[in-house]
């Protein structure tokens, strides 16, 4: 076992009274290292994001996928619900985050730079994967209505895209199981009024969430324009200080006309008083 002989170095130094091992970290110290745990798991969760639309998509583009198969639509709709959760305790973290950024007193400081540089980054980074969630989400519902409508057609049906959308949104994956050859025209449209009537109540609970998610995506997309606008004041204080500047410039240039202005004129009284006094002179003489 290594024996600690720190202290016994200390004392037999002789510069041991002016050496002092502060090893407690200072305030800014601590804040950096709060903000950083703080951004980490923000990284943390943007990343499980991007797992979740990359596993998403490995399982999509398979092409034994299929929509009537439930536990795999279960694991993905299960990786889509996760996914909007954490957009929105990211959403409300980065705000808190811009909250206390608007707080700050100290602006010009180097702990205020670090911050709101790691701010910008973290911010940008969700919003690319706020992006890239909602891509994956339309590319998903869009390929199970093809593949809806595909199977509809093979089995003589004919189906429209708001037929499938209904059908999407009461998860009612079986709507082409049975005996095909016993199925009448009045059993299909029997079906269809089945599914209008149980997907108005699906369409409701589909409305909610869409306006859920629609709050969200406003939110984020003031959020992204918040940066844009903090730009355009910024040039606006920069152009009404040119302004001042350039009307005191102005006028310095008219008090130093006026100047040069008065000196000439005195010379030239100078030089006709000389030139006088020469002509008269030489009248005399």
């Amino acid at each position: 076992m290594v024996k600690d002989r720190l202290s016994e170095l200390k004392s037999r130094s002789k510069y041991s009274s002016d050496v002092s091992l502060d090893l407690v970290p200072s305030k800014s110290q601590e804040e950096i290292f709060c903000n950083l745990e703080k951004f980490s798991e923000l990284t943390r969760w943007i990343r499980t994001i991007r797992d979740n639309i990359e596993e998403m998509q490995r399982t999509v583009s398979t092409p034994s996928f299929h929509y009537n198969d439930k536990v795999i639509r279960g694991k993905v709709e299960k990786k889509m619900d996760q996914n909007i959760e954490l957009c929105k305790h990211i959403h409300a973290a980065i705000k808190q985050l811009h909250t206390d950024l608007e707080q700050e007193e100290h602006r010009g400081s180097a702990l205020f730079r670090i911050k709101h540089t790691q701010f910008i980054v973290i911010k940008d980074d969700y919003l690319s994967a706020y992006r890239e969630h909602e891509d994956f989400v339309n590319y998903y519902e869009d390929k199970i209505k093809n593949l809806m409508k595909k199977e509809a057609k093979t089995m003589s049906y004919n189906i429209t895209d708001d037929e499938a959308s209904a059908m999407l949104a009461s998860n009612h994956t079986s709507p082409f199981v049975g005996n095909i050859l016993e199925e009448t025209e009045r059993e299909r449209q029997k079906l269809r009024d089945i599914i209008f009537r149980h997907s108005q109540l699906a369409e409701l609970e589909k409305s909610l969430v869409d306006i859920r998610d629609l709050f969200v995506r406003i939110s984020t997309l003031v959020m992204e324009q918040g940066s844009l606008v903090q730009v355009i004041e910024y040039h606006a204080q920069q152009a009404t200080l040119n302004t001042d500047h350039g009307a005191h410039q102005l006028e310095k240039a008219r008090i130093y006309k006026l100047k040069a202005m008065k000196k000439k004129t005195c010379i030239i009284i100078w030089v006709v008083i000389i030139l006088s006094v020469l002509v008269l002179l030489m009248i005399i003489f």
